[in-house]
């Protein structure tokens, strides 16, 4: 039996959780056409980069894709697969990297156009827990894991 540390457990279960809620989302618009804005609220702050679409019908359409991905990269994680850690820590990389850069930038060009408000419980918690994720791969332990595994 392969031993999964905690942290790799914790992030296999998100994914599945953050797939199985897309799907929920899905299947309640399905059955209740009346509740596809609330569905697209949930769905564009659990997949941020869907907020950007100008069609909002597109977002449902666009969830069998991320509920495909999340589930893999959560199976990939489970079974401690390093290509899945690798696009994980890509990924998260990026996405910090692109905000961090953007923030900079947008702060030295333009100061007085930044203005900052309270984001919304999701965002903090999407926030939170890629930065959770980003040092739990990160961690040596964690990543000896999945060279073993290898």
């Amino acid at each position: 039996m392969t031993h999964r540390p905690f942290a790799v457990r914790a992030i296999a279960a998100y994914l599945w959780l953050k797939a199985t809620v897309l799907i929920v989302c899905v299947v309640a618009v399905h059955f209740r056409p009346s509740v596809q804005p609330i569905a697209n609220g949930i769905i564009e702050a659990l997949v941020p980069m869907i907020m950007g679409l100008k069609e909002p019908q597109i977002d449902i359409w666009l969830v069998p894709l991320f509920v495909l991905v999340d589930t893999i990269l959560g199976a990939g994680i489970w079974f401690l697969q390093s290509w899945a850690r690798t696009i994980i820590l890509i990924d998260l990389t990026w996405l910090f990297g692109r905000a961090a850069v953007g923030l900079m930038a947008l702060v030295v060009v333009h100061p007085k156009v930044v203005h900052f408000q309270s984001p919304s419980p999701y965002f903090a918690i999407n926030v939170l827990v890629s930065l959770m994720m980003l040092s739990c791969l990160l961690d040596p332990d964690i990543e000896h894991a999945f060279e073993r595994r290898a």
